[in-house]
């Protein structure tokens, strides 16, 4: 009797922490993309960059290449452009830069539901009632996640890796539970080349890893079906696959044979520059390098993400967390081997190839192939557990407290954001930006010191009076007397966020300073902007700007922040 109450609870629960992470996942994932306060921060303009090209596909520019690879020591080309095509269709929801923000979003709030479909599929040869209160337990820890949340809130090309990256998954599982159905395995292996060509377009992580990882599955898959059947014409349906991911490449094959595959000589030149390594090294201090770097960067992503927290204290709760999955997994793992080849496949080749840059340095979404991964880990390390009461009663009561800490740590961030989209507090929105330019006269300017360079076209307000206002205010980088200026009244305290300073004749980034040398973004807070402290006439006050008209310029001195470089 005992025994089935608890298999009861475990259902129940299960049960209930699922629909609570759809919920929760519908609310920040979907509905929260609406209230867009993120289309134009940080240094560079991306996600206006990627805006353009999406809308400028309607015009019949269709890209060939995806957004240039940049930071880490990458750079020298571009990864590829399925990003655009995939979230055109998207775009006839409307031209708001929120709408575009929206396909993130949706598959962002999808994938959560699909890794707890995953995870109940992974742990085969488990009760049940086990199997849907850790399936439960992962969507809702995933739900939580706050580097989802605001990546998922963008419109930028790597919020989508999580989602592509199940489906990559899934496909493969279904392959291989299918080997009878040579229908399914056309139409699994081909749908598998296209997310392979969708997954090589997000981010350059995976453009580097997953072609290996193809290759590995396509080898694992063959030998399968070599033992089941010998000689056989199934043996070449890996094919299908490449050819499927070929095809949906056809953008990018017609650049590269018009420009002597240039592009693709810049990928080989830094595959080959990344594998030189450092030969002055004798072997064992080389090898002690590249493992204690892959390990420290699976460290840094509980910290980045599941911890929230760069301290020595995370780092400990990593380590042990970590030890406690290997030393009580091992053997034990009755699951699924489809899923379980393809997520260590990934991990170990994306940690292999990121044990060639700093670990410290490296944000979280370099790791977004993974994301998943310490979930996972703990899942089966508690699932599939043989041990004697005591120790069992010992690992569950230390994993279920770190936990309870990464439910702690990312509700906190998670409430930040929403504060920021919601609060009384609150950031100026895209959509309200749009009814500020609605009120102002046709005839106007908005001045905006940051509109240089390559913000010059790749701006906010160039977006909306391109697509969403076509008769609305033009806008200039140097403040003359009769220009607008709008002003919000509260920032996002956000690492390299890029404002304006109070008087508009000088712009800095934002450097907050951060006690742990592991960098950890994006560490939000909602606070005041600096005054308005140029001359001129209150034009119109919302409940997150206002907006002045300048009578006269001062001696153009700066009012940015103490320390802040100017831009």
């Amino acid at each position: 009797m005992q025994k089935r109450n608890l298999t009861f609870w475990f259902q129940t629960i299960g049960f209930f922490l699922l629909v609570g992470a759809i919920i929760l996942g519908l609310v920040t994932r979907v509905v929260a993309v609406f209230q867009y306060v993120t289309f134009d921060i940080g240094p560079d303009p991306d996600q206006i960059r990627d805006a353009f090209a999406v809308m400028e596909i309607w015009q019949g520019k269709f890209p060939k290449l995806g957004p240039p690879a940049y930071g880490l020591g990458l750079g020298g080309f571009s990864i590829l452009p399925l990003y655009h095509y995939l979230f055109l269709p998207f775009t006839l929801l409307g031209s708001g830069p929120a709408v575009q923000a929206f396909g993130n979003g949706f598959f962002a709030f999808l994938s959560i539901p699909f890794f707890a479909f995953l995870i109940y599929r992974l742990l085969e040869n488990t009760e049940f009632q086990k199997r849907i209160f850790f399936s439960g337990l992962s969507g809702f820890w995933y739900s939580l996640l706050y580097s989802d949340f605001f990546v998922s809130n963008f419109q930028w090309n790597p919020s989508s890796l999580p989602f592509f990256v199940l489906a990559f998954s899934y496909l493969y599982d279904l392959k291989l539970k299918n080997l009878k159905h040579i229908r399914i395995q056309l139409l699994a292996w081909a749908a598998s080349g296209v997310v392979l060509a969708i997954l090589m377009s997000l981010h350059s992580s995976a453009l580097f890893v997953m072609p290996v990882v193809y290759v590995i599955l396509s080898i694992a898959y063959v030998l399968k079906v070599y033992r089941w059947r010998r000689l056989n014409l199934q043996l070449a349906v890996p094919l299908v696959g490449y050819g499927a991911a070929a095809i949906a490449l056809v953008p990018y094959w017609a650049h590269e044979l018009r420009n002597n595959f240039s592009n693709s000589k810049g990928i080989l030149k830094t595959i080959t520059a990344a594998s030189g390594g450092e030969e002055s090294l004798p072997l064992p201090l080389y090898l002690w390098e590249k493992i204690s770097t892959l390990f420290l960067h699976y460290i840094n992503l509980i910290r980045q993400v599941y911890l929230w927290d760069g301290s020595l204290f995370a780092a400990i709760v990593a380590i042990a967390t970590i030890g406690l999955a290997i030393v009580f997994l091992g053997p034990a793992f009755k699951g699924s081997r489809n899923l379980w080849l393809v997520w260590v496949s990934i991990w170990g080749l994306l940690l292999l190839a990121a044990s060639n840059i700093d670990a410290n340095s490296s944000v979280f979404y370099y790791k977004s192939l993974m994301i998943h991964a310490p979930i996972v880990l703990t899942v089966v390390a508690l699932a599939y557990s043989q041990l004697s009461r005591p120790k069992t009663v010992a690992l569950w009561t230390v994993i279920c407290a770190f936990i309870l800490l990464s439910w702690g740590r990312n509700l906190y961030y998670d409430a930040q954001l929403m504060s920021a989209k919601y609060g009384s507090n609150r950031l100026m929105n895209t959509r309200e930006l749009v009814q500020i330019m609605q009120q102002l006269p046709e005839d106007a300017d908005i001045c905006d010191p940051r509109i240089a360079r390559k913000r010059k076209k790749l701006n906010q307000y160039n977006y909306i009076s391109t697509y969403v206002l076509p008769a609305s205010p033009g806008v200039v980088s140097e403040c003359g007397a009769g220009n607008y200026v709008i002003h919000p009244k509260r920032i996002l305290d956000i690492q390299g966020n890029f404002l304006n300073a109070g008087d508009y004749q000088s712009t800095y980034f934002l450097e907050p300073e951060q006690a742990e040398r592991v960098k950890l973004w994006p560490v939000l807070a909602v606070t005041d902007n600096q005054p308005f402290s140029g001359d001129g006439t209150l034009f119109l006050e919302t409940e997150t700007a206002v907006v002045y008209q300048l009578s006269s310029l001062d001696d153009g001195s700066s009012s940015a922040l103490p320390n802040a470089p100017q831009a």
